[in-house]
């Protein structure tokens, strides 16, 4: 299965399938542009902002996003790759 890492607005979205989780970020995100490592809910990413010239290394724990939205924590385990859109 692939995730499926966008941002629009002030907010990021991961796809997995017909499920979305959308969670806010900083309205000077423009893009995500690479993803470095993903880890079982956790992405190390980089991220292109509008007051930085280059982009800059983030970090995203869904597992967080998702047992405060009370989601179960094993949707992440069947992801194998996480892709940018």
């Amino acid at each position: 299965m692939i995730g499926i890492l966008t941002n629009t607005d002030k907010y990021s979205i991961f796809k997995i399938g017909d499920m979305q989780i959308k969670f806010k970020t900083s309205p000077f995100l423009q893009k995500y542009t690479s993803i470095i490592k993903w880890n079982k809910g956790y992405i190390e990413c980089m991220a292109k902002y509008s007051t930085l010239d280059t982009p800059i290394e983030e970090y995203i724990d869904l597992r967080y996003i998702a047992k405060r939205l009370r989601l179960p924590q094993n949707i992440f385990d069947n992801i194998k790759e996480v892709r940018i859109a």
